[in-house]
């Protein structure tokens, strides 16, 4: 909907345009500098509105090109600085288990020596009641 817009309102103002272009016949002296020429009017309405058009169009070119070389360099810059941050996270996980898995180490091993010990008691306590009942 938009570029048929655009386009009603360019074919609108072209039209004004050529009416004007074509209300305006008469000649009319250009001085370039180095040369002097008559031209009728139409002439150079529509040459300066071609200048007008190329030098529009190169700006614009110029334009998009550099904005799309920015837009290369901030995508490049942003995969760098996610995957900085993802080895970043990654390695923050990596010690939190780290922690972790020396933390449960421990407590299983404290438990380990607990039932260790508890077992001697048993033990202890069946030679004991043995000892007793022979």
């Amino acid at each position: 909907m938009k570029k048929q817009g655009r386009l009603i309102t360019v074919l609108g103002l072209a039209l004004i345009v050529v009416i004007f272009a074509v209300l305006n016949v008469a000649p009319v002296a250009v001085n370039f500098g180095f040369a002097h020429v008559q031209w009728p009017l139409i002439i150079v309405i529509i040459v300066s509105l071609l200048i007008g058009a190329i030098i529009t169009f190169l700006a614009a070119t110029g334009s998009t090109l550099s904005q799309k070389k920015m837009h290369k360099q901030l995508t490049q810059e942003l995969a760098k600085v996610q995957a900085e941050q993802a080895e970043t996270v990654q390695k923050a996980v990596d010690a939190a288990t780290a922690k972790a898995q020396k933390q449960f180490d421990q407590a299983l091993a404290d438990k380990e020596a607990e039932v260790h010990e508890l077992h001697a008691k048993i033990n202890q306590i069946s030679q004991t009641s043995d000892h007793h009942n022979a």
